[in-house]
């Protein structure tokens, strides 16, 4: 029999300190053990930092004593042995968007630097091996070219990482239970709270624990015995695990399992690091539906609408997503091209998707799903099942659109909560009309309701304020109301995706009961006997640990108050792994806010480089921003307000002829200089230079070409005729060696397609503005941008002819001023192409879409030109932004460097040029690569007569 105290295995969640509560000495022993293990950049000491990572997507907020990267396993061992021999409680994090407060922590925040990215394709794809810092939707990426993908899908699968997704058991969509961590675990490697490790799919490391740990496998097994002898316990946990169950340890591994090694692996899932670290993971992977429909229906009311799902879980049907009326009108502007009536009071949406490897079956099962549909009056089919990709996108972005609908429109000062619940699909209808009630009673009128009806779990989403004493209370009233009607009313899960966290752990035995929480807190001491691994989470004993270190959100500007801090914009960001992330740069802003005025002082001088001069303000964080947050027009906001009256800056704006002819002649002395004392050398001191001088010097790449030459290039006469305006690198920078200049190129490429170039006489002086507009001087980079769209009129004064330029950045530009200049690869793909004949070039070629590129939405247009030029394209998928930003490349060096480090990941050793179309990008691409990177005019003037 399991004992039923309370109190066992207490000690467990104690004995910990966190590292402020050592005495000095202890402190110091610590420290500089640490310092023998780690480098000294990996070791976060200072308050700003340790602000920034202060929180996760929860509304929790612990600040960090310490925060260390650590970047292999190897360390990792070393750093967890450490704090196990002094008793220091550690936080492991990954990409930081839990929801629960489980990634948040005021001793040590262990976090994982870029490095952990090993991967390896196993059994064809029907296995993959992944490491902790892989993002989700990369390993499905690698997957895809063998049809299959891992079971885990997540709404944040863009941005979390596999070791938050093995360790929260995380979900989602279409994954149910049957596809999740724990049932489609293969192998791991396990690093224990004492350092010790095993690699299971490793005979030689298997056989060498079970010798070692024979007493803990021993006793996870004995528990396992006395757990099947109980029918009564036995029979519980089944029970609590048949609706999807992320509260608590995943203790049905004792059930599942006779071998004591299966049962320790599978208890990591689920865990939240509070059990061990896992190092690498091997999941057994699905394969994808070669053919999909999705389709969307209304029904009257919910309980019509949760009728449904029972009868479509005995039809296999991939997903079937719920949205309320309230849910509806929050995304009714997206729901217009399906619906143009106002949605109705008591109305309730199902989209439905169905998959299959084959057509046939899959017609047989739409059949199936029409059937079933038509035998219910008064159901709306907003959208029949359909197989248009488009529809399909666009009907799953009304869905994912729910949670940022409230993130949105909520009042400055409030913080978003979703929550999400499991009920029994017999009592859907019902359990959700009481939380409905509930809503109401506790006067949360903007609370949606949404989630995966086939599995009966369920989101809701509310906000709330945490700055008064009566909206904390408002907050516990409606949780314990919410507890009380899940675990009695309908014996549900409090928890079925996000995990126990700090939110859920005073609710666990309410969830659980006695003998079920004890079994847990037993594994905790056996498995963490010191309590070293992320205390106060899952097991906590303060009934009102839910609401301490609530997260306030203060308003910080406009243009970045709707943030929720989910995460999702930090995987496009190129200062990830350099400074701060958009999130850390808005949060850091909020906490700061609470500070004494001195401490305020440290955190603004820091930020300076931290968050406003380290960040690229490309805008790509706006492209995975579930609320259009574009941070980087907030930083650019920050620069304006420091920016003071430059002479320079204004000299160059209204001489950039002469500025540019100057910079000319010092690129190409510059070059001179670097043949005679070797180009690593200039370099070299050029960095140093940069760094000692505060980045008031700018670093020299080796990679920098000679300035370009001042010729003019004469187009032959056709008939079509085209305006092309020379960016300003272009025009500033020449081409690598053996290249004619890029004009020259362009002139040659559009004359074979029997079209006159028309180069502005006076392009020297034109520009599209964004050099000063980056730097903050708005209002030069607009008296830039309007001479420049005067002289163009002036040479198209009907607006007949069209009008290109040769960098993506620039394109952008003209398109935000609203000046209709196109892009030179766009328009060569669609204009120039289809006159020419290409014979691709037999040799690989690296491909690098730029970020200007993407914001435009014209990845495509490269991508397809890039593999009609060449016969073997490579790109890679971690690169979003390369980080020269402008010049950044040159003041800020170490930006461009982090942003392109995960190309030292390819094999690049049978390429020997690289394609792009922003000449400063080529110019960091070129150094940080070693592959000559150079527009794609070239390689299409190379390969076309």
């Amino acid at each position: 029999m399991i004992a039923t105290d309370d109190n066992l295995a207490v000690h467990s969640l104690v004995n910990a300190k966190a590292l402020h509560q050592l005495t000095k000495a202890e402190q110091h022993a610590f420290n500089q053990a640490i310092s023998a293990i780690l480098p000294p950049q990996n070791i976060v000491r200072d308050l700003t930092r340790r602000l920034a990572f202060s929180t996760d997507a929860s509304f929790y907020q612990l600040t960090p004593a310490l925060i260390l990267q650590v970047a292999t396993p190897e360390q990792m061992q070393r750093v967890i042995a450490l704090a196990h021999m002094h008793s220091v409680a550690i936080t492991f994090r990954a990409a930081g968007t839990s929801l629960s407060g489980q990634a948040v922590s005021d001793s040590v925040l262990i976090m994982l630097t870029s490095d952990w990215q090993q991967h390896e394709i196993v059994d064809d794809g029907r296995k993959i091996s992944l490491q902790p810092g892989i993002i989700g939707a990369r390993a499905n990426r690698l997957l895809a070219p063998y049809g299959r993908k891992i079971g885990p899908d997540p709404a944040s699968i863009n941005a979390c990482k596999i070791g938050g997704i093995a360790a929260n058991n995380a979900s989602g969509m279409c994954c149910g239970i049957r596809h999740n961590s724990y049932h489609t675990l293969s192998a791991m490697h396990l690093i224990l709270a004492d350092g010790s490790e095993v690699i299971t799919n490793d005979k030689e490391s298997s056989a060498t624990f079970r010798d070692a740990h024979a007493n803990l496998l021993n006793e996870l097994k004995l528990l396992g015995t006395q757990i099947k002898a109980d029918p009564t316990l036995s029979e519980h946990i089944r029970h609590q695990f048949r609706l999807k169950n992320t509260m608590g340890y995943g203790i049905n591994a004792l059930l599942d399992f006779d071998d004591p090694l299966d049962m320790l692996t599978h208890l990591m899932i689920g865990s939240e690091g509070t059990l061990g670290f896992i190092a690498n993971i091997t999941y057994n992977t699905i394969a994808i539906p070669t053919q999909r429909m999705v389709g969307l229906y209304l029904f009257s009311s919910l309980a019509q609408a949760c009728r449904l799902p029972s009868q479509l879980k005995t039809l296999d049907v991939s997903a079937v997503e719920l949205m309320d009326t309230r849910a509806l009108r929050a995304v009714q502007h997206l729901l217009s091209p399906f619906i143009g009536a106002p949605v109705e009071d008591g109305q309730v949406a199902l989209l439905i998707e169905i998959g299959t490897e084959d057509p046939a079956s899959l017609d047989t099962l739409r059949q199936s799903l029409n059937t079933l549909l038509s035998a219910s009056s008064g159901i709306q089919p907003l959208c029949e099942l359909t197989s248009d990709p488009l529809t399909i996108d666009t009907l799953w972005s009304i869905r994912k659109g729910l949670f940022p609908a409230v993130g949105a429109v909520r009042e400055a000062g409030t913080t978003v909560i979703i929550e999400d619940i499991a009920l029994p699909l017999e009592q859907l209808a019902e359990g959700l009309s009481e939380l409905t009630q509930l809503f109401e009673q506790h006067d949360y009128p903007e609370a949606i309701i949404f989630g995966h009806a086939l599995d009966g779990n369920v989101h809701f989403v509310f906000t709330q304020r945490f700055d008064t004493e009566s909206e904390i209370k408002r907050y516990q009233a409606m949780m314990d109301a919410v507890v009380e009607l899940i675990t009695v009313r309908f014996d549900g899960t409090l928890k079925a995706e996000h995990g126990t966290g700090r939110n859920m752990a005073p609710f666990l035995s309410q969830q659980w009961g006695p003998a079920s929480v004890n079994v847990m807190r037993k594994i905790k001491s056996l498995l963490d006997p010191a309590g070293i691994l992320n205390p106060g989470v899952i097991l906590n004993d303060n009934p009102d640990a839910h609401l301490l270190h609530l997260k306030a959100l203060p308003p910080v500007d406009d243009k970045v108050d709707a943030c929720i801090e989910c995460g999702f914009c930090e995987p496009s960001c190129p200062s990830k792994a350099l400074t701060l992330t958009p999130r850390h740069r808005i949060a850091l802003q909020r906490r700061a806010k609470s500070l004494p005025s001195s401490a305020q002082q440290e955190v603004n001088k820091a930020f300076n480089y931290l968050g406003i001069e380290s960040c690229a303000a490309t805008g790509m964080c706006a492209t995975t921003c579930p609320v259009n947050i574009n941070t980087g027009d907030w930083v650019r906001d920050l620069r304006s307000k420091v920016a003071k009256k430059n002479w320079l800056a204004a000299f160059s704006a209204t001489h950039l002829s002469a500025v540019t002819n100057l910079t000319r002649k010092t690129l190409s002395l510059t070059r001179n200089v670097s043949k005679l004392v070797s180009a690593e050398r200039l370099e070299s001191t050029t960095r140093k230079l940069n760094k000692a001088t505060d980045r008031r010097i700018p670093a020299w790449l080796d990679s920098t070409p000679a300035g370009a030459d001042n010729n003019r290039f004469q187009s032959a006469s056709f008939a079509d005729k085209i305006i092309y305006l020379p960016s300003c690198p272009n025009r500033t920078f020449g081409s690598n060696e053996n290249q004619p200049p890029l004009q020259q190129t362009v002139i040659s490429l559009l004359n074979k397609a029997k079209i006159e170039v028309i180069i502005p006489a006076q392009s020297d002086a034109l520009c599209c503005g964004q050099p000063w507009l980056s730097k903050g001087y708005v209002e030069l980079a607009n008296k830039v941008s309007a001479q420049t769209a005067r002289t163009i009129s002036q040479l198209n004064p009907d607006s007949k002819t069209a009008i290109i330029t040769d960098a993506s950045s620039c394109a952008l530009q003209f398109a935000q001023n609203a000046l209709p200049y196109k892009e030179l690869g766009a328009y060569l793909l669609e204009n120039v192409v289809p006159k020419l004949t290409i014979t691709p070039l037999n040799e690989p070629v690296l491909l690098h879409t730029t970020c200007s590129t993407k914001r435009s939405h014209q990845s495509s247009f490269m991508q397809q030109l890039t593999h009609l030029c060449a016969t073997t394209v490579i790109e890679t998928d971690e690169i979003s932004c390369c980080g020269f930003a402008g010049d950044k490349g040159f003041w800020i060096p170490e930006l461009n460097e982090s942003a392109l480090a995960p190309l030292a990941s390819l094999d690049l050793s049978q390429c020997r040029r690289g394609v792009s179309n922003n000449r400063s990008c080529e110019i960091g691409l070129s150094r940080y690569s070693g592959v000559k990177f150079s527009h794609i005019a070239y390689l299409l003037d190379e390969v076309s007569r």
